[in-house]
């Protein structure tokens, strides 16, 4: 609150001085050159002023979280230079910080899809300093800031899209430091000091709606998550399992974002949402008896019928959970009930529990099943051993059209090389 009333404290000072305020006769009026600054700073200030208010009644009206930083994006970019403004924020205990929102204007290139989802060791950035010190950093000329220093590929990735000067400030909620937020421009020369109070109390703003709607619900899906991990405990190899499916679900859906397919559904929002639910796809393992759960040999026909109903527990369970959540009437676990309830279903109609097919099977579900077969065939389980990584991706490649979206096995092919990598990089959990 106080970000907004300084301004009106520093426009009384400013008609004070020039005597707009005296209640005594003033002999000679202030000349026309000396009020009309003053009076363009007071439309400005209420410029400001309105602004702020819309953001504050867009953060009460149920806003999501991306919501709040497009509204932010649109609003103030006729009071501050921006055309991208970037969050990074902290993981793996605040060792590593990630690139993991971003809007723009529209006007730089490859921004923020090719800077979004990516990570580095904060020791590895200038940023652990800047965090260090509480304090925002102005960089008016970027390509100066890096010209003795070696380039890095953060930095190399905002040069090529045209970035040319940034403010940084430190992202904090209750008192700690969660992250960093930038304002940048292509435009160098152009940030100024009197820009940081405005900016402070947008990336207030920003945490706080960050708090109201990222935060909270990442306490609430880590309980979910929690009770999934605990399905995957008595099934097979624990969080392994599960860390690999975020893994092939988010490649996939990079893919496809990168190939423009499915251009109007996948963002890169449905990228982090992919990425986060898919596992929970056999959450409703929970509710399957360990008698068959656990069974080394092939499943009657009856013990597989009684199998199948994991994925309807699944999609009961988080229906379940999001009912149970009073919060802005919005879906949080939307993708999540997709994925749990339509991961067996197959693109020919002969999956379960409901014989969907083609694009009936949400497209959420159709990239998992990929992602969660091949897992299978390239792991090691009671009943089988570890497939080969050419045996895996031939079982995929026949199952396309049958059990598989045929666009996502094509995609899935395609990039082998790069899932191959990820095997590599996986091989000691994948066996």
């Amino acid at each position: 609150m106080r970000y907004i009333i300084l301004p009106f404290n520093q426009m009384y000072e400013g008609i004070s001085e020039l005597g707009l305020m005296s209640y005594q006769f003033l002999p000679k009026l202030p000349t026309k050159k000396k009020v009309t600054p003053v009076i363009q700073e007071i439309n400005d200030i209420f410029v400001k002023f309105n602004d702020l208010k819309s953001l504050i009644e867009n953060m009460n009206n149920n806003g999501s979280f991306m919501g709040t930083l497009n509204f932010i994006n649109q609003t103030f970019s006729g009071l501050i230079p921006y055309n991208y403004i970037g969050i990074a924020l902290f993981i793996e205990d605040k060792k590593v910080i990630r690139a993991s929102y971003g809007v723009s204007d529209g006007k730089v290139v490859g921004l923020p899809e090719n800077l979004v989802g990516k990570s580095w060791p904060i020791d590895e950035t200038s940023l652990g300093r800047l965090l260090q010190s509480g304090k925002a950093r102005i960089i008016n000329d970027l390509e100066r800031y890096t010209e003795n220093r070696p380039l890095k590929p953060y930095n190399k990735i905002i040069l090529e899209a045209g970035i040319r000067a940034s403010i940084t400030l430190p992202l904090n909620l209750a008192g700690e430091p969660i992250g960093v937020i930038f304002f940048s421009s292509t435009q160098k020369n152009v940030y100024k000091e009197e820009h940081l109070n405005i900016l402070r109390t947008l990336a207030n703003s920003i945490a706080i709606s960050f708090h109201q709607n990222i935060f909270i619900d990442d306490v609430i899906y880590s309980s979910i998550l929690a009770l999934a991990k605990l399905a995957e405990a008595r099934d097979e190899d624990t969080g392994e399992h599960l860390e690999r499916m975020k893994m092939y679900s988010r490649a996939i859906a990079e893919f496809l974002y990168e190939s423009h397919k499915h251009e109007d559904e996948i963002t890169l929002e449905y990228i982090e949402q992919i990425e986060r639910f898919s596992p929970l796809h056999d959450i409703g393992k929970v509710g399957i008896r360990d008698g068959i759960l656990l069974k080394p040999g092939k499943l009657t026909a009856e013990e597989f019928e009684e199998m199948k109903k994991h994925t309807t527990f699944g999609a009961e369970v988080l229906k379940s959970a999001e009912q149970n959540i009073v919060k802005y009437r919005r879906s949080l676990f939307g993708m999540g009930i997709e994925i749990a309830q339509n991961h067996h279903e197959k693109w020919d109609g002969s999956g379960y529990p409901c014989g969907k097919k083609g694009e009936e099977i949400p497209l959420s579900a159709r990239i998992v099943a990929v992602a969660d077969v091949f897992d299978a065939l390239m792991s090691k389980r009671p009943y089988k051993e570890a497939f080969s990584t050419e045996k895996s991706f031939s079982i995929i490649q026949e199952g396309r059209g049958g059990h598989f979206d045929p666009e996502i096995v094509d995609v899935f092919v395609e990039h082998r090389a790069e899932i191959e990598k990820m095997c590599r990089e996986n091989q000691s959990t994948v066996a």
